[in-house]
């Protein structure tokens, strides 16, 4: 009898410390509009290969950041469901094929050869505090390389900051999304161009 009092007592004692559980971080998913076109269907013969997106950590992560008094931190309990940069590659090759400018679009990871290369450096994607408010900061340098003759062809600075309306995680990323149909339209403006 002695024996049960005494391992309920240890399991009181030490079931007490166990109770300390971690908040899992949520998963988001950035699902910006590609249906919308920003330009019009042009007939040029050429296959378009959008390059996986580089950049520092930022880019090479599935955390969310904010910027605040200068330090860029990430967020506790929200990640990204895939790592930025292959989001973003996904995100551009879908929107692109969908503007019908060039005669296809495919990723890094096809073998299909193409004429032309989208390389892209993102420098900003946080999210950034200034008093009570915050918007989201997304800056992504493009660059359009000839393949066969391995010769630049031109290069653009997109950066758009939008406000998050909503004080939530959800706010953010609608923040995100937002700024996304931004980038993709100053981008298809300016291949639409070359």
């Amino acid at each position: 009898m002695k024996f049960i009092w005494f391992f309920i007592f240890i399991f009181l004692i030490t079931g007490c410390s166990l109770k300390d559980v971690e908040k899992r971080a949520l998963v988001y998913r950035l699902e910006p509009n590609t249906s919308t076109s920003y330009v019009k269907p042009k007939d040029d013969k050429r296959v378009l290969r959008v390059q996986r997106v580089e950049g520092d950590k930022i880019a090479q992560t599935k955390f969310l950041f904010y910027k605040q008094n200068g330090a860029l931190k990430p967020y506790k309990y929200a990640r990204w469901s895939d790592f930025l940069a292959t989001r973003l590659q996904q995100i551009f090759t879908e929107a692109l094929e969908k503007e019908k400018i060039f005669a296809s679009v495919i990723s890094s990871k096809s073998f299909v050869v193409a004429n032309l290369l989208l390389e892209s450096s993102l420098e900003n994607f946080e999210e950034v505090y200034e008093k009570e408010n915050s918007f989201v900061h997304v800056r992504i340098r493009f660059r359009l390389i000839e393949r066969k003759k391995a010769k630049f062809v031109d290069s653009i600075l997109i950066e758009h900051k939008v406000k998050v309306i909503k004080k939530s995680t959800q706010g953010v990323i609608k923040a995100y999304e937002e700024a996304l149909n931004l980038v993709i339209k100053d981008l298809s403006e300016w291949l639409y161009e070359k």
